[in-house]
């Protein structure tokens, strides 16, 4: 049984529906050929290689990335066994957005980009430790 939130209202489902026969779904979509690059000779849109694929794929082989192994993303003060880790997080971050960015008709490389930089250069003690280091600063 499907619970409430694994469902959309069904005038939802009809617009989206409608919009996809008539053409104007995913009209937000932005496309690999509009991407902008620094260096364009080197960094081309290709039809095996698209430009946001391209950028998925510089983040998966960032040493900053690699470093989400092992990293908590959320500490329990309690006993857990079932802590979040960092790329897990980012792992499941993508896999919403794609799913969403599909049923919107958007560019999924262009998402999956996004999602898998999304924490990219945050500090190992998450927020709280930001608002601190803030507070120090200034």
């Amino acid at each position: 049984m499907e619970t409430a939130y694994q469902q959309l209202p069904l005038n939802i489902v009809q617009q989206i529906e409608k919009d996809k026969q008539s053409g104007d779904f995913g009209c937000f979509a932005f496309p690999d050929s509009q991407a902008v690059r620094r260096k364009p000779l080197w960094d081309k849109n290709t039809l095996l290689r698209p430009a946001f694929v391209r950028d998925c794929e510089k983040i998966l082989h960032l040493p900053v990335y690699n470093r989400y192994n092992n990293k908590t993303q959320v500490f329990s003060f309690y006993e857990n066994d079932d802590l979040s880790r960092r790329g897990l997080h980012v792992q499941l971050v993508s896999r919403i957005a794609r799913n969403i960015g599909r049923l919107l008709g958007l560019n999924q490389d262009l998402i999956e980009a996004i999602a898998l930089g999304h924490d990219l250069g945050h500090t190992p003690f998450g927020h709280a430790g930001e608002r601190i280091l803030d507070e120090l600063m200034e």
